[in-house]
């Protein structure tokens, strides 16, 4: 079973909450997916104000908390919607690709949302045995680029291009991709992070499955269930669900304040619910 998970924030030029996706293939060819939504608010309570604002701001205007709360809640539900699908059977593996984690948070996600998968699993499964789980951090922004040289010429590597030595972590499972041919420009590659591991991939295996991923009818950047989890995110931002924002009392100099630290209880968030008739559906495509 394939999960992808995104986080889509807002800037700090908006009152709109960031909102977390989760997408997971819910049949056995894994050509079919559904989709969890949360959003997710920063709270801080300030002596000049009794709201609150939107999470924690960056320089960039973003906001940099990236751990998905509600993980354990949506996995189980996606869970569910597989055995429903594959006849009350339930996944032997998962391979869980995370989009939207920057380097200094690796070991946060890795202390939380593994572990919330894992009691997701402990909570649907019951007494039957629990999934192996395999968590891979894909990287997009960053500045390491390949070229292949000719004499005086540099042309852009091929699709299907894999670096696993020399410029990747010494000791970490990590490596490079350039599942895409570029079009036109500079070809950039993926950095996948493998952070967990207990299906015991090799180094080729978890290349040529994430490799596989990357396809449709052409090869993309990123795999499938990331992608998905992205336009998941992104789309249901045109949503429109039933919430009370009590916006209108933020102070402005509240609002450009930066919390010093904050923990995951100063993170308010709510699961988006949709219309039965849409909610296994891929209505994010």
């Amino acid at each position: 079973m394939f999960f992808g998970a995104d986080v889509t924030h807002s800037t700090c030029s908006t009152d709109r909450p960031s909102i977390a996706a989760v997408v997971a293939s819910r049949d056995p060819t894994n050509t079919l997916y559904a989709a969890r939504l949360c959003e997710r608010k920063f709270s801080m309570i300030s002596s000049l104000s009794s709201w609150i604002f939107f999470f924690r701001i960056s320089k960039k205007g973003r906001c940099s908390m990236e751990i998905i709360k509600e993980l354990d809640q949506m996995v189980a539900d996606l869970l569910r919607v597989f055995a429903r699908t594959c006849g009350d059977r339930l996944p032997n593996k998962i391979v869980f690709y995370r989009d939207g984690v920057d380097e200094g948070q690796y070991q946060k996600v890795l202390d939380n949302e593994v572990n919330k998968i894992k009691n997701a699993c402990r909570v649907v499964c019951d007494e039957r045995q629990l999934p192996k789980l395999t968590f891979i951090i894909v990287k997009k922004r960053h500045n390491t680029r390949f070229f292949l040289c000719d004499g005086k010429q540099t042309m852009n590597v091929q699709a299907g291009t894999v670096i696993d030595q020399d410029i990747t972590h010494p000791s970490q499972f990590d490596f490079y991709l350039c599942s895409q041919a570029a079009i036109m420009g500079t070809s950039r590659p993926t950095l996948y992070h493998v952070l967990h591991d207990d299906i015991g991939f090799s180094s080729d295996d978890v290349q040529q499955l994430t490799y596989w991923l990357c396809h449709t009818d052409k090869s993309v950047s990123i795999p499938s269930p990331v992608h998905y989890a992205h336009l998941a995110a992104y789309g249901s931002r045109a949503l429109k669900f039933d919430d009370d924002r009590e916006s209108d009392n933020i102070d402005d100099d509240d609002k450009d304040e930066e919390p010093e630290s904050y923990s995951m209880e100063d993170i308010k968030t709510k699961l988006m619910i949709l219309d039965p008739k849409v909610t296994d559906d891929m209505w994010f495509i």
